[in-house]
């Protein structure tokens, strides 16, 4: 079962609207749509009722412990209808105006979060893990080669357009030799060497839209 920290939770309820078109019968409306109950709403009330309202004064008035006075006005704080600063919790807008302004922005952001998270692990599941270091030009790739060769052989894969066919291709081998003046190496492959280079690279055979560049471990 998965499992992870909760950093904000909400339980949002459909509820037919009242009848009364008392201000009060409204608002417990809305508190009750938002998932808060009765005692809940009862100190949403008393906080609307006084300047600013501390976990103590709740402790004092309604005989809660700190704890369950922290957690609810954490609660109406994370809903947005209620504001703090320091230690002190007011209300600072009308309830409906504070389920425009603080609530629904709060929604939509976690929504949308979810949706990009989501959307972040389907893509991924299209992809493959290539490794390797990837560049848009052999110039560009050149000093990591050189880095890398100094510890021992390199690979590379190159995507780019046969000089002679102009098809485009995908070469991948080892670097035989690198010439920085050109922009170009030499890749040994299947059935002999190619020499590869960018477009302004002259007597290539290959050049390259793409690279990636890979060390050569012991054991391949």
């Amino acid at each position: 079962m998965f499992s992870s920290e909760i950093l904000a939770e909400w339980r949002i309820r459909k509820i037919k609207p009242p009848l009364s078109d008392l201000k009060e019968d409204r608002e417990r409306w809305i508190l009750a749509s938002l998932g808060l109950d009765d005692r809940e709403q009862g100190i949403y009330f008393y906080l609307a009722s006084r300047r600013s309202t501390t976990v103590e004064d709740l402790v004092e008035e309604f005989g809660f412990s700190e704890d369950e006075a922290r957690d609810v006005l954490d609660k109406l704080y994370t809903l947005g209808i209620v504001e703090k600063l320091g230690r002190e919790y007011y209300v600072k807008y009308s309830l409906g105006e504070a389920v425009l302004r603080r609530t629904l922005p709060r929604l939509v952001e976690v929504l949308r979060s979810i949706a990009r998270v989501e959307s972040s692990f389907r893509t991924y599941s299209f992809g493959r893990i290539v490794g390797g270091r990837s560049f848009n030009s052999v110039r560009n790739a050149i000093p990591y080669i050189r880095y890398l060769s100094e510890r021992g052989a390199v690979r590379v894969k190159v995507t780019g357009v046969h000089v002679y066919s102009g098809r485009t291709i995908e070469v991948e081998g080892l670097v035989q030799r690198v010439d920085s003046d050109n922009c170009s190496l030499r890749v040994l492959v299947d059935g002999g060497e190619m020499e590869v280079g960018d477009y302004k690279s002259e007597g290539v055979d290959v050049k390259a839209s793409s690279i990636i560049v890979y060390e050569v471990k012991g054991d391949e």
